[in-house]
């Protein structure tokens, strides 16, 4: 039941969740030259590319999300009991919420392992499609709408950079999703003591209660961590890193720690092999500030750091409306669900 209704939200989301992230792809190195104009609305993304734009890269989370919603409640369950063992709670019926910040912290760190190449297939299919010209050949359009399969995206990783390559922006994945899913946690269950929902009570006023409460923790959720969802894009995101990136020779790079990629510039691309090399030292030596706007970024850092330079303080935000949108009713669902199964779970062990 927790399956179904996490997928059911998945796809009431899906249609946001791609606007999202071509927002936030928007600007970053090589990005293609029509995403400003195919992410402006979803109005437009479906004149340009059809209704099948909407579900880009949906199916990869499809998978992932059995494996992740099993991951996150069970670490979390998991450190509640471990913390309530070492530091029973004083007289109350509820654990200190400092115990449930840390519980959804583990849990967070421990989703890392589905989260990251989950997340780095579907942003890519949805940036890949993106690219897609209305005015192009027939055929053209057919090679992005293929490449902009999430299986085809997740061979494709595999096959350049193995197993490792589904885990590129994974630091900054675990830096995002440790702390947010700490604040999820953290709200809801603040949220439920305030609005008086006792534990396996999900009937009458409290079904409006509690989908309050998750939908609201959701949204919470992503504010607190937002910028970091940004960097975690644009890192996955990079053309040299996909398939249909026109700076094609980029593609042999390799790839270091995570989300660590070599800095290069298109000079690359040229014949003059000695010329090339005078430029990538240069760069070095000059630091940020010397770095070609195209050039792949090379850790979190870099990617935070250039792209504030080049684009404001606007940019850490970009997107965040359709990620709050979506994030209120995923939730609400989300966190509903896992307290109708809890509430049955109880009953079965009572009886």
């Amino acid at each position: 039941m927790g399956y179904i209704s996490g997928v059911a939200g998945l796809i009431i989301g899906s249609p946001l969740d791609v606007l999202k992230v071509r927002l936030q792809a928007q600007g970053s190195p090589g990005a293609s030259s029509n995403m400003s104009s195919n992410t402006n609305t979803l109005g437009t993304m479906v004149q340009n590319e059809g209704f099948r734009s909407l579900f880009k890269g949906i199916a990869s989370p499809i998978i992932g999300l059995a494996g992740l919603n099993s991951i996150l409640f069970a670490s979390y369950s998991a450190t509640m009991r471990l913390l309530e063992t070492m530091a029973p709670p004083p007289g109350s019926a509820f654990q200190p919420l400092t115990h449930v910040f840390t519980a959804g912290f583990v849990a967070g760190i421990a989703c890392f392992l589905v989260s990251t190449p989950t997340e780095l297939v579907k942003c890519r299919a949805q940036v890949i499609a993106s690219r897609l010209d209305p005015s192009s050949s027939a055929a053209a359009q057919r090679a992005i709408l293929s490449e902009s399969g999430s299986w085809r995206v997740a061979k494709d990783v595999i096959s350049r950079f193995g197993i490792r390559g589904l885990y590129q922006g994974g630091w900054v994945t675990i830096l995002r999703d440790a702390p947010g899913y700490g604040v999820y946690f953290l709200a809801y269950e603040w949220l439920k003591r305030e609005l008086d929902v006792l534990p396996g009570e999900t009937g009458g006023i409290n079904t409006w209660k509690l989908l309050f409460a998750g939908g609201l923790a959701g949204t919470l959720s992503w504010v607190s961590i937002y910028p970091l969802d940004v960097i975690k894009t644009r890192l996955q995101t990079q053309p040299h890193l996909i398939t249909t990136d026109p700076y094609i020779s980029a593609r042999t790079l390799p790839i270091t720690a995570s989300s660590h990629i070599p800095t290069v510039t298109t000079s690359l691309l040229s014949t003059n092999h000695s010329e090339q090399r005078g430029l990538v030292h240069q760069t070095s030596r000059q630091g940020h500030s010397a770095v070609p706007s195209n050039a792949p970024y090379r850790g979190m850092i870099d990617c935070a750091i250039r792209s504030y330079r080049s684009e404001g303080m606007g940019v850490f935000v970009r997107g965040a409306t359709p990620a709050l949108l979506r994030a209120f009713p995923v939730n609400a669902v989300t966190f509903f669900v896992y307290e109708l199964v809890l509430a049955e779970l109880k009953k079965l062990d009572s009886t």
